[in-house]
């Protein structure tokens, strides 16, 4: 981070603040009034075409901020994530720095430097809760992830990956490359300036390896207004901080360098060069943490006066008196500690089936999808005409019903439209005539091999042989053909593809702080279908409109925890204590019954021993550091702790402070 400021100290000032993640941003207006900076107004704003664009959506939002204003701003500052940041060059990134430069001197602004996001937040954490910084910052952007590992308020490691829907995947990724290099804290801290809650949720649900850390990590969430509160306080500083720059006579001459680049000349043009000024390149964080010079301070609170001349034995008195006072402003103010203690556990572990509330969510969406038919079905025409019934028989007549089917000689058969009468035969055994009618008739099946030719004789189906027909002109009109339709295979395949797809896309049900979905319980179903065509009906393409409706079952994380706490309560010894932070489980199943859930769940937890904080503080205060693992083993049966001492003298640096309000204790297990 470079931060090179040039501007002049008045009473009153604007200076804009431009936050730039990949696609989107925060302009912001400070107020500097009494070497304080106060957040006057905001204006979010999305990038409406990438970075192509970036000076006219720049310009449209600083429009509004300024027409409310009723004030023209030009002392800019650019804040950034750490991904649009070339660490080999130390610089911004070419292609988004160029993007800057044009907007800089399109709006004609007074760009002063910039500062990388994660230096802000260090800054505001710090400043917050009045001790170094231990922990993991994650900032989240679009597309891509930031990981900053500080221990006692420096950076340790820094890892910047691609992101993907898979946030825990990526995490884990990230913490398998930086483990390789040192612990990583326990402690977990999320940031985008946007709503995190899901994302917070997944983390503090995932089981992490032990691999990654030695002990559950606890995770935070910094809001929008913290992350701008940081950005605006460690700007806010180096201001207060800053010191006016001489300026060469030839102002003609005169330009600026900012952002690794000169305000209103052409890259190529030769910069100016600030002679016999020593180059400073500390990053922002270090110049504006307080503290970073507690001497200069200690005289800043002693006031200078012109003393008597004394002589004899008063001055050694006023010496003594000054070491006394000087000692004790030291032990009270500066002399500070931080203890980590790792308290012995008791592991407990049980396989139990739980009873909670639940509460039910739902959403539904719209789909619609068209695939290719795959029934076929033959359809064509029955051939028709007419045959004649010869009847042989002398003594009786026949009556052949409607249906009644006869039969050609390669098993054709024929169906008579109506009734038809046949008298008996005439003449006698040695010289008979046949009783004939004619009657039509219609094929039973279709296709073309029933139009037979004329003088085909059949048999009637049922009778004797005395009947028989014979058509004495063609049978014809007979047709197939082969057409594709709708199968109910089609329509159930279609109801499978919706609903993948609704598993994908249906949205997401809201969460609330602290629920966990019961996954197994969900369902996914149809609440509407309409489909293009009817089973059986003739088409080459089927399509459904469907809308499809998702039923999650949520439960409370705590209210899970308070139970499985009562559960294990009677198996922690005497001396040990167990709270619900220290409680995982896995759940093996969940059912449904009585308006409540059956979970069957495998829990595991570690019980801390008892000690107060009080007390432990009391035994080490101002003791050295070689009797502190004494002290904590015979007294609290506590093996291993970590120790940070800040103290400006150098003769107590063994030391532990003096009083209570300067150790800052704090618990972990084993």
């Amino acid at each position: 981070m470079k931060i090179p400021f040039f501007s002049k100290k008045e009473q009153k000032e604007f200076y804009l603040g431009i936050f730039l993640k990949e696609d989107q941003g925060v302009l912001m207006i400070f107020l500097k009034e009494s070497d304080r900076l106060e957040l006057v107004d905001r204006e979010k704003f999305t990038y409406t075409n990438g970075w192509e664009n970036l000076t006219d959506d720049i310009d449209e939002a600083l429009y509004k901020l300024e027409k409310n204003l009723e004030s023209e701003i030009k002392k800019t500052i650019v804040f950034v994530y750490s991904h649009l940041v070339d660490e080999k060059i130390g610089d911004i990134k070419p292609v988004y720095l160029q993007k800057i430069k044009q907007l800089v001197k399109a709006l004609e602004l007074q760009a002063m430097g910039y500062v990388e996001c994660f230096e802000a937040i260090n800054f505001y954490l710090e400043k917050n809760e009045q001790i170094s910084l231990t922990a993991i910052l994650i900032e989240i952007d679009k597309t891509q992830l930031g990981i900053f590992v500080y221990k006692n308020g420096k950076i340790d490691s820094k890892k910047i990956l691609s992101r993907t829907d898979d946030i825990i995947a990526d995490l884990s990724e990230g913490f398998e490359e930086i483990k390789k290099k040192t612990i990583l804290p326990a402690r977990i801290i999320l940031y985008d300036s946007g709503n995190l809650d899901d994302t917070a949720t997944k983390i503090i649900s995932h089981r992490w390896s032990s691999d990654h850390f030695v002990q559950i990590p606890k995770v935070n969430i910094l809001s929008e207004d913290e992350v701008i509160n940081g950005l605006m306080g460690i700007f806010g500083e180096q201001i207060k901080n800053q010191t006016q720059v001489k300026k060469e006579d030839n102002k003609e001459r005169e330009k600026r360098e900012t952002l690794g680049f000169f305000l209103n000349i052409d890259v190529g043009e030769k910069p100016v060069v600030e002679e016999n000024r020593p180059k400073d390149d500390r990053p922002l964080a270090e110049k504006s943490q307080p503290g970073v010079s507690w001497k200069n301070k200690l005289v800043a609170f002693l006031p200078k006066k012109n003393l008597p001349n004394f002589s004899g034995k008063i001055f050694p008195v006023i010496g003594v008196l000054i070491i006394i006072v000087s000692f004790f402003i030291n032990e009270y103010f500066f002399h500070l500690a931080q203890l980590t203690v790792y308290l012995p556990t008791q592991k407990l572990e049980k396989t139990t089936k739980i009873e909670i509330d639940y509460r039910v969510s739902s959403a539904s969406a719209d789909f619609s999808e068209t695939i290719n038919t795959s029934g076929k079905q033959e359809v064509g025409d029955k051939a028709h005409g007419q045959v004649t019934i010869y009847n042989s028989n002398l003594s009786s007549a026949e009556t052949l019903a409607q249906k009644t089917l006869i039969v050609s000689a390669n098993n054709l058969k024929f169906v008579l439209e109506s009734e038809v009468k046949i008298a008996s035969a005439t003449g006698d055994a040695s010289s008979s005539q046949p009783a004939t009618n004619k009657v039509s008739v219609v094929a039973e099946g279709i296709g073309e091999e029933y139009n037979l030719v004329a003088n085909t004789k059949f048999t009637i189906e049922g009778k004797s042989k005395n009947l028989l027909a014979k058509n004495d002109s063609a049978l014809t009109g007979g047709s197939k053909k082969q057409i594709q339709t709708v199968a109910k295979k089609d329509q159930e395949d279609l109801k499978k593809i919706i609903l993948n797809k609704a598993k994908k896309e249906t949205p997401s049900i809201k969460a609330l702080s602290g629920e966990i979905v019961a996954a197994s319980l969900s369902r996914v179903d149809f609440s509407k279908t309409d489909f293009s065509r009817e089973l059986g009906e003739e088409s080459n393409k089927l399509s459904l409109k469907a809308t499809v409706s998702s039923t999650h079952f949520l439960y409370d994380k705590n209210s899970f925890n308070d139970k499985a706490l009562v559960l294990l309560k009677s198996e922690v010894k005497k001396e040990y204590q167990l709270e619900k932070e220290n409680i995982s489980y896995t759940i093996n199943n969940i059912d449904k019954k009585n308006n409540k859930l059956i979970m069957d769940a495998k829990i595991k937890a570690k019980a801390v021993i008892k000690v107060s904080g009080t007390e432990i503080k009391r035994a080490v205060l101002g003791k050295n550091q070689s009797k502190l693992k004494e002290i904590l083993k015979s007294q609290y049966k506590i093996d291993g702790y970590n120790l940070i001492i800040k103290e400006p003298l150098p003769l107590l640096n063994n030391y532990l402070p003096f009083f209570l309000k300067n150790i800052i204790l704090k618990n972990s297990s084993l």
